[in-house]
């Protein structure tokens, strides 16, 4: 088959197992290149379906945001992660982590997520299990102890 016939398979391959869902170019690429198609069929294919808007990494980065919120927060950094993880092209993924608040207002989101709104009671005893989870999300100490400052001060 000739280059371009490829390319064309390659294409519909990709459409039937996007579907309706939401899919970024990372993981369709793989996916082509594990069906067989060679890398550059696959690139090919990629590209032509991000150009026609059937791929869209910014679309796919909402669908990982999205997990990442609330109780499920996590640092600028770890979302960066999480979208190269996906699929996520470098470029898009570095837009969308520029265009997030910064760690310390999302930090004092994950406690109020998962601690509520500060009553007004002490909290200084509980401090360790503040920046324990904050630790697990991928936020630095300093960013930890800034945003604790801030839910205490609510």
């Amino acid at each position: 088959m000739s280059d371009s016939s490829k390319s064309s398979e390659a294409i519909t391959c990709a459409i039937r197992h996007i579907g309706t869902g939401i899919y970024s170019s990372g993981k369709i690429r793989i996916y082509l290149i594990q069906k067989g198609y060679s890398e550059d069929d696959a690139e090919c294919a990629v590209r032509h379906l991000t150009d026609t808007g059937y791929i869209d990494d910014m679309r796919a980065s909402r669908k990982v945001l999205a997990a990442r919120s609330g109780r499920k927060q996590e640092s600028r950094q770890y979302i960066y992660w999480r979208l190269l993880e996906a699929g996520i092209d470098s470029d898009c993924a570095d837009k969308v982590v520029s265009s997030l608040a910064s760690d310390k207002d999302t930090c004092l989101s994950l406690y109020v997520a998962n601690f509520g709104n500060n009553s007004g009671e002490d909290m200084s005893d509980r401090e360790d299990e503040f920046i324990k989870l904050a630790g697990l999300r991928g936020y630095d100490l300093e960013t930890a102890r800034a945003a604790f400052r801030l839910y205490v001060e609510q």
